[in-house]
């Protein structure tokens, strides 16, 4: 029930409601307009008096859409999640199981479990082979170190490819 709830009462769920009970009343009154409009001779109002309708439509559907997303199964977490689950069931453990279902660290932590993945289990490449390699790994360490680039940590020195 607080699911439900939260779902239909949360903050960004208001939000939206009101959106939509203003913007598809918005949708038909410019709808009528155009339609009286076409009726007086516009000939481009007949298009623009079916279009208002369709964007009311669109309206609804993402407002339906937006509330009924599980952003649990979806994008990032999602994604994550997934990946953990594939992860418990190919080792066979629980522990991997129940960190699937844990909740998530900050962002700028790397995810345990993508440490663990297989495209992180092949065979280590030299970065003695390959030069610019190295010292684009190099770079990007550096940039790690440093943290998130926001407004307050801006980069001063943009390094440019082939410089």
């Amino acid at each position: 029930m607080a699911a439900v709830r939260e779902r239909w009462l949360s903050k960004r769920a208001v939000s939206l409601h009101v959106a939509v009970l203003v913007f598809v009343p918005g949708c038909a009154v410019a709808a009528w307009w155009q339609v009286s409009r076409a009726e007086d001779g516009n000939q481009l109002s007949y298009l623009y008096s079916v279009m208002w309708p369709v964007f009311g439509l669109l309206a609804i559907f993402f407002w339906w859409m937006l509330i009924h997303t599980d952003y649990d199964t979806v994008g990032l977490k999602g994604m994550q999640h997934r990946q953990a689950v594939e992860l418990a069931e190919a080792d066979g453990s629980a522990g991997a199981a129940d960190q699937a279902d844990a909740p998530e660290g900050p962002p700028d932590r790397p995810d345990p479990a993508a440490a663990s993945s297989p495209a992180a289990a092949r065979a280590p490449f030299s970065a003695d082979d390959d030069p610019e390699l190295a010292a684009y790994n190099a770079r990007l360490a550096e940039l790690a170190a440093k943290g998130a680039k926001t407004w307050r940590n801006r980069e001063s020195v943009v390094v440019r490819r082939g410089q």
